[in-house]
């Protein structure tokens, strides 16, 4: 992830109109803070029938009185509890609707207050589905699970298994891998990535190629890493990528794709030796800019999709949306069907075309580039979308969990004290995940600003068409959507209700936000 602002002018972000360019304000994870909300699904995720279980750990009081809102502020449940016990459990019927809710708690005069999502169902997991994460709490991995996510990410630093020159130490790396590979089956991908204090004088300088002692040293790290990963998790689907953001974080390296090939050329090689079966991922790169599309450009025509078996990259566009192109800057969906074409000319590691994967993809909650929660949870949706309609394989959305402060406020989930809040775009996350895993895309049209993609199940007996629209975040349109038979619209969130066609046209709304019109053949 870049943690520098894009260079980009704010005259941009004013001269393209207030209907494009507002950025919402961040919401806050709690109402007040005066009052702790602990919900004991600590992941914030209840399934369809589960129970709405908290507590009120600094509340002394036997009485307490509630209130559900649902994500327009409206309140579809409230009450007075009496129950003098530790955990208190919302009444039958509130809350049950597929969607993201509100739980305010009022214990004299404190408030506080939390989120939680109502799923439509358990996710089925699908590497298209995939995470960056932070830290291997058991909390961590059941948010991936209940997210429905396929596979994850984390950097697998040098520094961190070499400490002294010689002697590798994986005790760290193991007992977080495990968590991820042995006792819940998720597949990872794994950075190798950075410098050696011992090797190349700092812990982020990378290894130079062209120095025998840096070189042998890199691939021994890599050897040496790849093997014992093969040799403790013999049955498990890896892959490991090739640095993280050359481009963006070098060293004293040239950012250059001629820098970093001969890196690239050697890791190859290196892995390929140590497990034939380990898939082997680059550049790893930001790509959407038009300095970074030409590092592309020049990548792919030094050679380096031979080195690779996915071609990896971080299309970054925040605050603007994925279909957003601002002059100088790109977008995300030119970006992708840029990749999607130099792929199909430039052959990979295997002789043909390798396919593109979103290794990390996002937008911030704060600062200059911040978005609202209700962009952040519109743009994810519109850039998986995309991507499917782009051919990508997979994409890690950066990230699963974060805080509200900082450089790193890009969370699907927010971590506090007692486990994970919801965020808007985790409720909508689950809706997309839960409709189209297993799906593959069979269509798409574009009129003016509104974007139609469809997509069938593998067996072709089940579809989905993503209907939205690009212009105003405020102002609905009106779509004529063909529907051949009666089928059901699901809202961004969850919920869902049957619709029936005229004459095999549905007439709908395409919002700001995706939704799913599903059907049966």
């Amino acid at each position: 992830m870049r943690l520098h602002r894009r260079h980009r002018a704010l005259s941009a972000l004013l001269a393209i109109g207030a209907s494009a360019a507002v950025v919402l304000a961040p919401t806050v994870a709690h109402g007040a803070t005066d009052l702790a909300v602990v919900l004991e699904e600590r992941t914030g995720i209840h399934e369809p029938g589960a129970v709405v279980a908290f507590r009120t750990p600094d509340c002394p009081a036997d009485t307490l009185g509630w209130r559900v809102t649902n994500f327009d502020g409206v309140v579809v449940g409230s009450g007075t509890d009496v129950a003098a016990a530790a955990t208190r459990s919302l009444p039958a019927g509130v809350a049950t609707t597929p969607g993201i809710y509100r739980l305010t708690v009022q214990c004299g005069a404190a408030t506080g207050s939390t989120r939680l999502v109502r799923s439509a169902g358990p996710a089925t997991p699908d590497p298209f589905f995939s995470f960056a994460v932070a830290g291997n709490a058991p909390d961590v991995v059941r948010t991936f699970s209940a997210l429905g996510g396929g596979s994850y990410r984390q950097d697998l630093q040098w520094q961190a298994v070499e400490k002294t020159a010689g002697r590798f130490d994986f005790t760290p790396i193991d007992a977080r891998v495990d968590r991820w590979i042995r006792d819940a089956g998720v597949p990872p991908l794994f950075v190798l990535d950075y410098g050696n204090v011992a090797h190349t004088g700092g812990s982020m300088t990378p290894p130079d190629m062209a120095i025998p002692a840096q070189r042998a040293a890199w691939q021994r790290f890599v050897t040496t890493t790849v093997q014992h990963l093969r040799e403790r998790y013999p049955d498990a689907d890896l892959s490991y990528e090739v640095w993280n953001e050359w481009n963006n974080f070098h060293g004293r390296f040239p950012s250059t794709p001629e820098a970093y090939l001969p890196l690239a050329e050697v890791t190859f090689h290196a892995i390929r030796s140590a497990d034939p079966s380990a898939r082997v991922v680059g550049p790893g790169v930001n790509a959407v800019s038009q300095k970074e599309r030409d590092w592309m450009d020049r990548w792919f025509a030094a050679g380096g999709a031979q080195w690779v078996d996915a071609i990896s990259v971080h299309p970054y566009s925040h605050p603007w949306a994925p279909e957003q192109c601002v002059n100088g800057t790109g977008c995300i969906e030119a970006t992708l069907a840029a990749l999607h074409a130099q792929s199909a000319s430039h052959p990979s590691a295997s002789g043909s075309p390798a396919p593109i994967w979103i290794t990390e993809v996002g937008w911030p909650a704060t600062g200059v580039t911040g978005v609202g929660e209700a962009d952040l949870a519109a743009y994810l949706v519109r850039t998986h979308v995309l991507a499917a309609q782009n051919g990508v394989e997979r994409v890690y959305t950066f990230e699963l969990n974060g805080g509200t402060t900082g450089a790193r406020t890009f969370g699907l989930v927010q971590d506090t004290p007692t486990g994970f809040e919801p965020r808007v775009a985790a409720a909508a996350y689950l809706t997309m995940q839960r409709t189209l895993a297993g799906m593959h895309v069979t269509g798409g049209s574009t009129t003016g600003s509104v974007r139609v993609v469809e997509f069938s199940s593998a067996d072709e007996q089940r579809h989905v068409r993503v209907i939205w629209q690009n212009t105003d975040r405020f102002t609905d349109q009106q779509v004529a959507v063909p529907l051949p038979s009666n089928g059901t619209l699901v809202d961004p969130f969850g919920a869902s209700k049957p619709v029936t066609p005229t004459k095999g046209v549905l007439q709908m709304t395409a919002k700001w936000s995706p939704r799913y019109l599903v059907w049966q053949d």
